[in-house]
């Protein structure tokens, strides 16, 4: 069989209402050069059925069946079956803008590692914006010239997702990268940490090729995570260790510090989700608990911006009600309550 241009790995676990769409989003277009892996993670659903039904006309889709495992570890088993020269990832409740695969392959050269494109957001079924990397389309042939741009990607947060992304196969499969799976945030940043470090040849589209929706009340159900801010240290020291890899820690550190101070008070805003089910009173001996922990992590850090400043001061008087009275403004403002 001839190897496909592109796999396109779709995780999905209880989609039946968006599954047919994103596939349909592929199947619609005038490219067959493709495979498209669907990994079922233990859907409860009528997704499985759905997927199969599509797959019984479709050769082109492969339908694959594992326990309940996370996302992660279905976006794992897709890259270990992906055939194509090239993967890439798609959510269940997104779908492709109609000129995808047509922009995809006009993009790509035979030397390209990585591709990055611009998404739409979707919120109630309407386009409310949009996202693009740079203004312009852009090609870094070496190293040094990506990592130069990279740090507005970073800065961003445009390096993060894996669904905004095209990889050549063989540079991740050759480098042994893949979703970690022992983290259920911040995974996205992770593997892509692993990607940037060390690729040369990457491309860069202005366009919008991928329609990203944002779920309705997906800050009020998300997971409350004790350990979200262990979790994106451990990911800032990752994304340090990188940056003096290549050379530009020291005129980025104001970056770093910007997101450390971001990352302590979402874990304190984290406290007001609906799935938070600690008492007031657990609510301020957790706050005591982080800022004791890490407190000399933000002392020693830098405020880069006025709003890093204000948050950091809030943070710094270590007291835990004045703390929590300002994540509960602020998880208003977000609309977590």
């Amino acid at each position: 069989m001839p190897t496909p241009f592109l796999s396109i790995v779709i995780p999905v676990y209880n989609a039946e209402q968006t599954i047919s769409h994103a596939i349909q989003s592929i199947l619609s277009q005038n490219f067959h050069d493709i495979e498209i892996i669907v990994v079922n993670d233990g859907s409860t659903d009528q997704s499985y059925e759905i997927c199969h039904n599509i797959a019984l006309n479709e050769p082109r889709l492969s339908l694959i069946n594992i326990h309940n495992s996370g996302v992660s570890c279905a976006r794992n088993v897709g890259i270990e079956q992906a055939k194509g020269k090239y993967i890439t990832f798609l959510d269940a409740d997104d779908y492709y803008s109609s000129n995808f695969l047509k922009e995809l392959t006009s993009q790509i050269d035979e030397n390209t590692e990585l591709l990055i494109y611009g998404y739409n957001i979707v919120r109630d079924g309407v386009i409310s914006g949009f996202r693009i990397p740079f203004r312009d389309c852009m090609h870094f042939n070496t190293q040094d010239e990506f990592r130069k741009a990279a740090i507005s990607l970073i800065e961003n947060e445009m390096i993060n997702a894996p669904w905004n992304k095209v990889y050549l196969t063989s540079y991740i499969k050759n480098n042994k990268i893949n979703f970690p799976t022992e983290i259920d945030i911040g995974e996205d940043l992770k593997f892509n940490i692993l990607v940037v470090r060390e690729v040369s040849s990457v491309k860069a589209c202005n366009q919008a090729l991928v329609n990203y929706t944002v779920k309705k009340g997906e800050g009020l159900v998300s997971k409350f995570r004790p350990n979200r801010l262990e979790i994106r240290l451990s990911l800032l020291n990752e994304m340090k260790e990188m940056l003096d890899y290549w050379g530009v820690l020291g005129e980025n550190q104001h970056m770093l510090d910007r997101f450390l101070v971001r990352d302590f008070m979402a874990s304190f805003i984290d406290l007001y989700k609906k799935t938070c089910s600690l008492s007031y009173k657990e609510k301020l001996s957790f706050i005591n608990n982080v800022v004791k922990r890490e407190g000399n992590v933000l002392k020693n850090s830098a405020a880069p911006d006025l709003l890093s400043y204000i948050l950091k001061s809030i943070i710094n008087t270590k007291r835990s009600v004045i703390i929590l009275f300002f994540a509960k403004l602020l998880s208003l403002k977000r609309g977590l309550r």
